[in-house]
């Protein structure tokens, strides 16, 4: 009777908590154990199989239990570990399917976020300040008065208005594209995508200036007015004196210089995001636009051609396409360049609307001459999306970079973006109809003076102390002065607990 109740206790326990090869042969030299033992001979807990586990991404957890929303009397229950060990047995690859459906990947970055800035997840709001990372799923919030600069992984860049909230849903990288997926909730945001090619040096300021200084010591433009005017020598340093925006030259070059390189590789990429709003969705390739929408309200999307000032080598194509509302409608329509188009209210018309050029002057204004703002892309990139101008695999790309690739020839990708069109339409036709019932007393604003006038008066300011005796010094300063002068001059970049 013992030795039965040992051979069953051991048969449990090889089933549950594994036995080695030893223990299988020690059994068996004293007779005791004569059945075939499935040896549970690595971490995956069920039989050993031709399935490869690359070992996670970049920083994420080895451990795959959910502590923070761990029920402990589920935990504790022999049916449920029952159930949870049948479905294991029958996916052996569970733990990578585990490991990539819980893995959120970087979508981006905030370059600077002016007065008060929110992301919001699972977790909760938190404060969007300089460098702080945005990933898949969260929403990005700003308030009255506030502004933000956010780079994206493949070296777009996005500025969002006041009063402005959107969700960026997922970034998906293959070899030869990467789409991201995100939603305009509310608000105004001007995306501009990286593209190979040289900016004209000019000497004239910044346009937006409501920004600066930026916390990157070497995008602002003092840092290379430093460096000018000290590898002078006395009497030059005289006539540096009488230069307009002294610092220009060498900004610029910095600029064109990282701009060249590995162009090659890093143009093998094609960039689309998905941009949906409640009544209209836009898949755009390769491509600069506004983006406008306000609930209850139409939604405005202009593509622009070129960036002022930049001569582009570039011969990615870029396109831009709308898709309308209904859960039929699978109409679409391309979106011609340079001209403010509007999707009515119910999603079913896109028009012209030519009057938007003067009331979306301003904004055009302040992304007119913004090298700051282009270094600062540059360096983020470099830290973070150096896949870009890498070769890699599937490997390399999770545990250096942290990033799942889709499949080969983007086939895994067209599938996707079929996929979101179809839910999309049908999700936010339902969304439209809840929307104008619960909002149906709502008052449409437009886009009007409180999504620009707080960036136009410290623009405004800012050019009035361009030639202050305070910045004037600055070329004189030592890297520790200089650095002084940003924390001093940044107070409304800088979180509160760093004030």
């Amino acid at each position: 009777m013992q030795s039965r109740l040992l051979l069953v206790l051991l048969i449990f326990s090889s089933s549950v908590f594994g036995l080695t090869q030893e223990d299988v042969d020690l059994l068996r030299k004293n007779d005791i154990l004569k059945s075939k033992v499935a040896l549970h001979t690595d971490d995956w807990a069920v039989k050993p199989l031709k399935t490869k586990d690359f070992h996670g991404y970049k920083n994420q957890k080895q451990s795959l239990i959910d502590w923070k929303g761990l029920d402990s009397n589920q935990w504790l229950d022999f049916n449920h570990w029952k159930l949870q060990r049948k479905m294991r047995d029958a996916n052996p690859d569970w733990k990578i399917q585990l490991r990539d459906a819980r893995h959120k990947e970087v979508a981006g970055q905030v370059i600077q976020c002016l007065n008060s800035c929110s992301i919001f997840n699972e977790e909760g709001p938190a404060s969007a300040q300089f460098g702080g990372l945005i990933m898949e799923g969260d929403e990005f919030v700003t308030s009255t008065d506030s502004y933000a600069w956010i780079a994206l992984v493949d070296g777009s860049m996005i500025r969002v208005s006041p009063n402005t909230s959107f969700s960026l849903f997922e970034v998906n990288i293959s070899k030869e594209k990467i789409l991201f997926s995100a939603r305009l909730n509310q608000g105004h945001v001007y995306v501009q995508h990286r593209r190979v090619g040289t900016f004209k040096k000019k000497d004239r300021a910044e346009t937006d200036l409501a920004f600066y200084p930026l916390l990157i010591k070497k995008a602002n433009r003092e840092h290379y007015m430093r460096q000018e005017y000290q590898s002078l020598n006395a009497s030059q340093r005289m006539i540096y004196s009488l230069e307009k925006n002294p610092g220009h030259v060498s900004q610029y070059h910095q600029l064109n210089r990282l701009l060249a390189q590995k162009k090659q590789k890093f143009k093998r990429f094609d960039s689309e995001i998905f941009f949906v709003s409640a009544n209209a969705s836009f898949l755009l390739e390769n491509a600069h636009f506004h983006l406008f929408h306000e609930t209850t309200g139409e939604t405005l999307i202009k593509l622009v051609s070129q960036v002022e000032g930049f001569a582009s080598s570039d011969h990615r194509e870029s396109s831009g396409e709308a898709f309308f509302r209904g859960y039929k409608n699978k109409r679409s329509q391309k979106i011609p360049v340079d001209t403010w188009h509007s999707m009515n209210p119910e999603g079913k018309e896109l028009s012209v609307r030519h009057v938007m050029e003067e009331k979306f002057e301003i904004v055009d204004h302040f992304t007119k001459r913004i090298p700051a703002l282009h270094l600062a892309r540059e360096f983020f990139i470099r830290k973070r999306a150096r896949f870009l101008t890498q070769d890699f695999d599937e490997q390399t790309l999770a545990k250096n970079h942290g990033y799942r690739l889709w499949g080969e020839k983007d086939e895994d990708l067209k599938r996707r973006k079929s996929f979101l069109k179809e839910y999309t339409r049908r999700v936010e036709t339902t969304n439209l109809r809840s929307i104008k019932k619960v909002f149906k007393d709502k008052k449409l604003e437009g886009f009007g003076r409180a999504y620009y006038a707080e960036a136009l008066n410290r623009t405004l300011m800012a050019l009035k102390k361009h030639r202050g005796y305070n910045r004037q010094v600055i070329k004189e300063t030592s890297e520790a002065q200089y650095y002084l002068w940003i924390i001093k001059n940044a107070d409304n970049f800088l979180p509160t607990y760093l004030r």
